[in-house]
């Protein structure tokens, strides 16, 4: 009986806790005002006053559509994922601890970050907690209120994936980070959720290049197709200045890749070398002092509190120690202790730059913006109506002392190798208007993204920045395909989007080629070995050599990926040629019966593949086909003509409505993006008998 009591005291304590949040969150609703309208694609253009009333109709609106993956991420915020996944999820609530990103958020939040980005972000989280106020019995109540450290929180975490201080980690502890390269294991085609947001396209031309006078924009990145790293399509307008429409994410008050009337951007992922290991030297009489600068020094210490599932409802807080060096934290391995150190290791300002560069109208104010440095990578695409286009290999890298390898551990011994400076914007690659005409980017070298004069050269910048030299099979197709051209029409601009073929140049192609070489004595072996030596290298729904020729470049691109030696082609080969022998029946289905965008009980043939330009990365189901889960998400085409007039299209791979299978909007968009077209963003006006579908006014009276 005592028990029973216990627990029903519990529940009234519970619904005590709901109610207030319910009534505190509507009375803090009654502080803003938003005009929702959607168009007949279901997209939202949200209206305000202020920019706080538009963050506010953000909010509510993007809850209508996905509230499952806007609270997707609230338990790696709160470094709560012990609680979701056990020991491995504490791992990561670990590191976030370790690095103090929600502490600092609280204590910096009023000084770090200024009076209009707070405003913001609180109007953000009020129309979250509307939505749930308003709707009480829904399965997500349990992770509300949500507060401005939530957000603040989120981008911030973004660093740790963006500097490359989680894969440093990861290579320390197993001793790989000692050494230069790894053996690649995982078998063909497996693609895992991290390895699929690691490509984007973008790429822009001026009157330079263009045949009508016209500044051109072509936004797309690639993201997993559905989850919290799916793009959210949304247009947002204040009588404030703020009129952006593009791209977000989940959690995100801001639009991330987009345009406003004045210009826009599109950002692609670039791997700097952003981190840096220390090795220590500890006292061998007392384990908690360092060396450094000739002394001993002793470690700061923190307990942290990690909270674990352990089986059903069963939870245990199990206490950790965790170590800091002034360098920074301390990991203690198998093969030596190391300190850590990472661009925006302690910034929060990420929000900050969000927010200017959505309001930024011209190309000095943008480049003010991205100044700021708290957003620590990504390659960005510009264009704007003054026919200016600008190619930025955007990197926070630290200044460090020429001379030494810091792609390794660097000595800990020495407090002058500890760097507290960023090298200046105009030292990392920059490009504004070149000669050409046209800039690409395409997760490649940044040296190689225009024509060959307008190049900048590698030998002007400082070896110590990292910068990366890899080159894609969509930075060689667009390059080739660029400097192919003559003036470029709209409609050649947006064939070079769809390009579906991989280049003679590509790493992939020369893996493939390898195959060319073998001597095969199996019939069936050199039949399939003719089909790819004939391949034309396209897939295309037509085509009946891609089914093989994309099984076998996959793995390579996989492994080099995660920067792994790539395993045997004839080893792969043959897998391959089982494997779709297997599942179709021949060697060489039509691409149309292997490829297919599927949403609910909608499955279309889809073009494309891994590394095109036209970027679908399938995985393997069950009954033989290709299920497209990332690649060419939301993608945006913007036009300036010579009179500054701007046009705009957009295509969502299914729609709008994200998670709600019932609605129209739920696939919608399905046949537009498989059929490589493209629909108005409705940007400036609504027809409300051709492109109206709803309107509402919250907070509802």
């Amino acid at each position: 009986m005592k028990r029973v009591f216990s627990i029903f005291l519990l529940f009234i304590s519970f619904e005590a806790c709901n109610a207030d949040f319910k009534e505190e969150a509507l009375i803090e609703a009654q502080k803003y005002k938003a005009l929702i309208t959607r168009d007949v694609w279901g997209v939202p253009h949200i209206q305000g006053k202020r920019d706080e009333d538009v963050a506010f109709g953000l909010a509510y609106s993007h809850a209508e559509d996905d509230m499952e993956n806007l609270m997707g991420n609230m338990s790696l915020y709160r470094a709560q994922m012990g609680l979701k996944e056990g020991f491995d999820g504490a791992v990561t609530d670990y590191l976030i601890k370790v690095l103090g990103i929600r502490e600092r958020a609280i204590s910096r939040y009023e000084s770090d970050l200024s009076l209009e980005v707070r405003k913001v972000i609180e109007a953000y989280t009020a129309g979250l907690n509307y939505w749930a106020a308003l709707h009480p019995d829904s399965e997500y109540i349990k992770n509300f209120p949500i507060t401005k450290e939530d957000i603040v929180v989120g981008f911030s975490i973004q660093n740790l994936f963006f500097s490359g201080v989680i894969s440093s980690i990861e290579k320390l502890q197993s001793g790989k980070g000692l050494s230069k390269k790894q053996t690649a294991k995982a078998k063909s085609n497996l693609l895992n959720w991290q390895d699929l947001v690691l490509g984007s396209n973008a790429f822009s031309a001026n009157p330079r290049k263009t045949d009508d006078g016209s500044t051109r924009l072509m936004i797309n990145s690639h993201q997993p197709l559905e989850g919290p790293l799916a793009w959210y399509e949304a247009h947002l307008k204040s009588e404030e200045g703020w009129n952006m429409m593009g791209g977000l994410f989940p959690g995100s008050p801001f639009i991330l890749v987009g345009f406003n009337e004045n210009l826009g951007w599109g950002f692609t992922v670039n791997k700097p070398d952003l981190s840096d290991a220390y090795l220590l030297k500890l006292n061998p009489d007392n384990e908690n002092q360092y060396w450094l600068d000739g002394e001993w020094v002793t470690f700061e210490k923190k307990s942290l509190k990690l909270p674990i599932k352990l089986w059903g409802p069963f939870w245990w807080t199990f206490n950790r120690e965790a170590k800091f060096s002034v360098h920074g934290p301390v990991l203690e391995t198998d093969y030596g202790v190391f300190a850590i150190r990472f661009s925006g290791m302690n910034d929060i300002k990420q929000v900050e730059q969000w927010y200017r560069l959505n309001k930024s109208k011209n190309k000095d104010e943008w480049l003010k913006a991205m100044r700021l440095r708290s957003i620590v990578s990504f390659n960005a695409i510009y264009a704007d109506k003054e026919s200016n286009i600008i190619f930025l290999h955007n990197s926070s890298s630290p200044v460090r002392e020429e001379g030494l390898d810091w792609t390794l551990p660097v000595d800990g011994t020495k407090s002058s190798l500890i760097w507290n400076q960023l090298v200046p914007l105009e030292e990392i690659p920059l490009i504004i208007n070149p000669t050409s005409g046209w800039l690409v980017s395409h997760n490649q070298d940044p040296f190689k993204v225009t024509s060959e004069e307008s190049n900048l050269k590698p030998d002007n910048y400082s070896p110590t920045l990292g910068l990366q030299t890899r080159m894609t099979n969509r930075a060689n197709r667009a390059l080739e395909l660029f400097s192919e051209s003559g003036y470029v029409s709209e409609q050649r601009f947006k064939d070079i989007k769809f390009d579906n073929a991989y280049s003679r140049n590509s790493r992939a192609y020369k893996y493939l080629a390898q195959i060319f070489e073998i001597d095969f004595q199996e019939n069936h072996l050199k039949d399939a070995q003719k089909l790819l030596r004939d391949w034309n290298l396209k897939t295309d729904f037509n085509n009946r050599a891609a089914a093989l020729g994309v099984c076998v470049i996959s793995p390579e691109w996989l492994a080099e990926q995660r920067q792994r030696m790539p395993l045997s082609p004839e080893k792969v080969f043959r897998d391959c040629v089982d494997q779709i022998t297997l599942s179709h029946g021949r060697i060489d289905p039509l691409w149309s019966e292997r490829n297919f965008l599927i949403r609910g009980d909608k499955k279309i043939s889809v073009q494309g593949g891994p590394d095109t330009l036209r970027a679908i990365y399938g995985r393997e189901q069950a009954k033989g086909y290709l299920k497209a889960v990332a690649g060419d998400g939301l993608y945006i085409y913007v036009e300036w003509d010579k009179n500054g007039n701007l046009k705009s299209e957009s295509v969502h791979q299914y729609g709008s409505a994200t998670q709600d299978e019932e609605s129209p909007h739920y696939h919608d968009q399905m046949n537009l993006y498989v059929e490589e077209k493209m629909k108005d963003t409705f940007f400036y006006t609504f027809n409300k008998n051709e492109n109206f579908e709803s309107q509402i006014t919250i907070p509802f009276q």
